[in-house]
């Protein structure tokens, strides 16, 4: 597909290795026309690297700026194509929200198709789990009417409040639009934001529980289904917002509710590939809780979450081949062999990317620290103490970002990481001013156990 082509990489995530899948691909050379506005050190015969300076901090602002960078190419961007690519025949890869289905007359490859990213919205998903006979939680979609929204929320409310989620014209993801509401003033307040962004809204029970995602793969002869993912959602102590902090694979939900959610997923990925010609990656996401898995979305592009199933096997480069099946190609694997080798893969390898973004502080270069934990709480380690992970603040767009990287073989299988990043973000408040504020992790269900003491603290230090 890719061998003595050239390729241009319009924004996206991890470039650099993109960049080095296609050459070991064969690529002949690669343009990077970035959102980022440093290029990398890079070798200049594999690959020329082009910053366009319209990186946003947030997604929804970088990637509207791309989306018409790429229907309406500048004069600048034009020369860069034609210099490049003058005969017009470069394959065009962009990010997992491309809808632009051509670049300055190149295919881009991995172009969502509108009936698929329709399927996101989170106010008509439910039709979906209905079809499927998924056991969900009870929920309501309304208009912009706080009086209604108010009135649904005490007829919904179990006892823990309600969660709002909008949905409308703008990209909605790392719950921007999802507030907790437990009073009338949570309800204005919540209202107020989703009214300038949102055209519905949905209400639904506070569910108590490990927020978890699933992935699958819609192949032509089936659907390769992966290992469930943490979604790291802290809540903000006192206030309606959660604080999404990205994911992670160090949990394991109990065994039932892992087959619940796979199975589900298989079921999804049929679904899709049989109303909408569905091809690709998709995300399944909701909550582990005593219940059992309740579904609450799906997103019809490659999650952020799919991190942790590249690190588990570096030699697949799993986001072309996301780019491929979107495209059409055929792999010339099953999708039972691709299931088998990236369960067996990721079961055995942990792996997170865990962190937020900080406006509090501006610095100028990264500083990064190691660090232990216990139970109850992150100190950095001590020189002589192996540490268990890494707390990192960098320069951001926005301000800063505060990054967490887990040690895996330091930490035990098995418990979610949200109490983890709660208490490294609480340690960076206290040693950085990174003003993020008390954070709260999500309870665990039943069938879970607290998180065990991973180093002893001597009396002294406690």
């Amino acid at each position: 597909m890719f061998g003595d082509r050239l390729v241009v990489l319009a924004g996206g995530t991890r470039l650099s290795s993109r960049v080095q899948e296609l050459h070991q691909l064969g690529a002949r050379h690669a343009l990077v026309l970035s959102t980022d506005d440093h290029a990398p050190l890079h070798d200049s015969e594999v690959a020329r690297w082009v910053p366009l300076g319209i990186g946003g901090g947030f997604v929804a602002t970088e990637q509207n700026r791309l989306t018409r960078m790429l229907t309406s190419p500048d004069r600048r961007v034009r020369e860069l194509l034609d210099e490049f690519d003058p005969a017009g025949r470069a394959l065009v890869i962009s990010t997992p929200y491309a809808q632009v289905p051509e670049f300055a007359g190149r295919p881009v490859l991995n172009a969502r198709r509108p009936e698929w990213v329709d399927l996101e919205n989170k106010t008509t998903i439910d039709a979906l789990w209905d079809e499927l006979s998924a056991p969900r939680a009870p929920a309501e979609v309304l208009g912009l009417d706080l009086d209604g929204l108010w009135e649904a929320t005490l007829r919904l409310d179990r006892g823990a409040g309600v969660v709002w989620s909008g949905d409308g014209p703008a990209i909605n993801g790392g719950a921007n639009f999802v507030r907790r509401v437990r009073d009338r003033e949570e309800a204005a307040d919540a209202f107020r934001v989703l009214a300038a962004k949102c055209e519905f809204v949905r209400v639904m029970p506070f569910l108590e529980g490990i927020p978890v995602s699933v992935h699958g793969i819609v192949f032509p002869d089936g659907t390769a289904v992966l290992r469930p993912v943490e979604m790291v959602v802290p809540r903000r102590r006192g206030s309606a917002r959660f604080l999404y902090a990205g994911c992670a694979s160090y949990y394991d939900p109990p065994a039932r509710i892992r087959e619940e959610m796979r199975n589900l997923a298989r079921r999804v990925g049929e679904r899709l590939r049989e109303t909408v010609g569905y091809r690709g990656t998709f995300t399944l996401d909701g909550i582990a809780t005593a219940d059992g898995f309740l579904p609450t979305e799906i997103n019809t592009r490659y999650g952020g979450a799919m991190v942790c199933f590249e690190d588990a096997l570096p030699q697949l480069p799993l986001a072309l081949a996301q780019v491929a099946l979107v495209a059409g190609h055929d792999l010339g694997v099953s999708s039972r062999e691709f299931e088998e080798l990236l369960v067996a893969a990721a079961d055995a390898y942990r792996h997170g990317s865990v962190g937020a973004n900080v406006r509090a502080v501006h610095p100028t270069e990264v500083v990064e620290r190691p660090v232990v934990f216990t139970e109850w709480a992150c100190r950095f380690a001590h020189p002589e103490e192996v540490p268990q992970g890494t707390l990192r603040l960098r320069p951001s767009p926005l301000g800063a970002r505060l990054e967490l990287d887990l040690v895996a073989d330091q930490l035990p299988f098995g418990r979610p990481a949200a109490p983890l990043t709660v208490a490294a973000f609480a340690l960076a408040d206290r040693e950085w001013g990174t003003a993020l504020g008390p954070l709260e992790p999500a309870v665990p269900i039943p069938d879970d156990t607290p998180i065990a003491p991973v180093v002893e603290l001597d009396a002294v230090t406690a």
